[in-house]
């Protein structure tokens, strides 16, 4: 005769099995139930979608957007990175070799013009000047031939000496402002190739045979990132010839711009110590090495590092308009892939500084001027 306590062990075990049975047929049971099917988006990085347009027409409609003034026959927008304003040459074959854009759209600004005249109800836009293929922001046109004579005649004026440029750096700047009178030449190597070096010292013949280009620039860091990794640099410069403001960035701030890949490797740490390399040495060429925690906060891998765009945005230019020689700044907010970046490195940018006043852009003005004679 079975024990009474093997048979309340029965009656337990029993219980149970019927029970996980009525949770397993309630909870694993398709019977009079609808399954639910969870799809994961796949999450597109900033840097992938650079150019997000599916057509010229969608290119074109997003560029009537960002249209940032248009007054007394000038117009302005604020151009995307990677866009520029003809179809160009095979001479610049090697520089696309440097610019990896996921994704790049083949389209132009000039081939949109006739679209964005019609929407803004203008007879024509002239391209004047602005921002290089390679960098975002300002762009200006003229809607007839005066208002462009009027443009060039600004342009002459000021020179070029009052373009305000934003740039992220991979690294931290040992000052964070200065002022600098320098001279650009053309190095010559054994082989007869030539790239640009920034001089401190110059004499005032090679300016005379115009073998030595003066540049005037004024920076200031704006803000350092989490975990000082890079710093955001506001910089104004005279000059913008043989990719000056990534030369000056990278050889006497010794903080290459992020993304630059023309000159991003002509400072190198060596031995702990960062230090000017030789500008014909195959190590110039390589991709800039990048710190792997600044290459974390922004999501990439060390294999994708092409993908990153170069961190120029033409933040404003300064015009002298008419026989008044009214002042006119025409500036042109952050866009993305840079305003991610700066979000993604936590930049403080105080609001004084994102909008900045007239007042500042005249005070700088008057050391370029100063500083312009040969």
């Amino acid at each position: 005769m079975k024990s009474a306590m093997t048979i309340f062990r029965r009656i337990r075990t029993n219980e149970f099995a019927v029970a996980f049975r009525t949770c397993y047929r309630k909870y694993c049971t398709t019977e009079n139930d609808t399954t639910t099917t969870t799809t994961t988006q796949k999450v597109i990085h900033p840097y992938n979608r650079i150019h997000p347009w599916k057509s010229e027409n969608e290119f074109a409609k997003d560029l009537l957007k960002n249209v940032i003034y248009n007054s007394d026959g000038i117009i302005a927008i604020n151009k995307p990175y990677g866009i520029s304003l003809y179809p160009k040459s095979n001479t610049n074959a090697q520089l696309h070799l440097y610019h990896k854009i996921a994704g790049a759209a083949d389209y132009f600004l000039n081939d949109v013009l006739p679209y964005l005249a019609k929407e803004l109800n203008v007879p024509i836009l002239i391209p004047s000047f602005g921002a290089e293929k390679y960098m975002s922001g300002v762009y200006v046109f003229g809607i007839n031939e005066k208002v462009c004579q009027q443009l060039e005649l600004s342009r002459r004026r000021i020179q070029s000496r009052y373009r305000k440029y934003w740039v992220v750096t991979t690294r931290v700047p040992n000052e964070i402002k200065g002022k600098h009178r320098l001279a650009m030449v053309l190095k010559t190597s054994a082989s007869g190739n030539k790239k640009p070096i920034i001089l401190t010292q110059w004499s005032n013949n090679a300016v005379k045979r115009n073998e030595a280009k003066i540049m005037n620039i004024d920076y200031k860091v704006i803000s350092n990132s989490m975990h000082n990794l890079s710093s955001l640099i506001e910089i104004v410069s005279s000059s913008r010839k043989w990719h000056s403001i990534r030369l000056f960035a990278s050889t006497m701030l010794y903080s290459p711009i992020l993304g630059d890949n023309v000159h991003g490797s002509r400072v190198q740490e060596i031995m702990g110590t960062w230090l000017k390399i030789d500008p014909f040495a195959d190590s110039s060429c390589d991709l800039p090495k990048i710190n792997r925690q600044l290459l974390e906060l922004l999501n990439i891998k060390p294999s994708q590092q092409e993908i990153i765009p170069v961190h120029l945005h033409l933040k404003s230019v300064h015009l002298i308009i008419g026989k008044e020689k009214k002042d006119l700044v025409i500036e042109a907010p952050l866009m993305d892939p840079f305003d991610w970046t700066c979000k993604q490195l936590k930049f403080k940018i105080p609001d004084e500084i994102r909008n900045s006043s007239n007042e500042d852009n005249e005070e700088e003005l008057v050391y370029m001027n100063a500083h312009d004679g040969n």
